[in-house]
């Protein structure tokens, strides 16, 4: 039963995240770093957890022959990331930071070595929210990828009462997403260092939600 409701669910949630990808507005800020790296693979999208349900619609929709793996929970709950990313054509990994967390780091750098881009909630599992951890900065840091943060804000928008924030899009309303320049972390570093790296990715993610909410016009969120 639980096999058969997750498919069910996926099917569901690819048509839904389609309709309401499709039916929004869409205006960017520095998407042409998107564009200039997204087609040479390798790269590590970094994204709030909060952020994941616009940027799945626009990745796929962008990119439909670059796959990307995704980092994905260990969890019940996590069956229903693998089944979306399946239905999508996309890759998956299963881990995070707080279970699995070396063995996923090394299937992720095996999918980067291969050409993937990979796609990690800095913030994910559990939280907390809009805080980054470093599991990201040593991804970086093994495999010799660039980080590339992004996010987005929406007009029309249902806001979970999760640990997160989570944030899913309403149909016919407007999204603004935003990229910040690629972070290129070298493969010495000390623990001071690794820590530098991860407060410039999380100064980064939380500097691209002032973005997003300057351009559409939406006051700053608390952080």
């Amino acid at each position: 039963m639980h096999r058969f409701l997750t498919k069910l669910f996926s099917s569901f949630l690819a048509f839904f995240l389609k309709f309401c990808g499709s039916t929004n507005k869409l205006s960017t800020t520095r998407s042409d770093i998107f564009d200039a790296h997204v087609e040479n693979g390798q790269n590590i999208f970094a994204f709030w957890h909060s952020r994941l349900f616009y940027l799945v619609y626009f990745y796929t929709s962008k990119s439909p022959k670059r796959r990307t793996s995704i980092l994905v929970s260990m969890s019940r709950d996590g069956d229903y990331g693998v089944a979306l990313a399946e239905k999508l054509g996309q890759d998956y990994v299963r881990g995070s930071t707080s279970k699995g967390g070396p063995q996923a780091i090394r299937k992720l750098a095996s999918q980067i070595a291969k050409g993937d881009n990979v796609a990690i909630t800095p913030d994910g599992p559990r939280g907390p929210a809009h805080v980054a951890n470093d599991g990201v900065i040593k991804l970086a840091q093994l495999t010799g990828a660039q980080i590339i943060p992004v996010s987005y804000q929406a007009t029309r928008k249902r806001v979970f009462k999760s640990w997160d924030g989570f944030i899913l899009v309403k149909p016919f309303g407007r999204v603004h997403l935003a990229f910040a320049e690629p972070i290129k972390v070298p493969r010495k570093l000390d623990a001071d260092q690794l820590e530098t790296y991860r407060k410039q990715l999380q100064e980064a993610l939380r500097g691209l939600d002032r973005i997003c909410n300057e351009s559409l016009g939406m006051p700053p969120e608390d952080e």
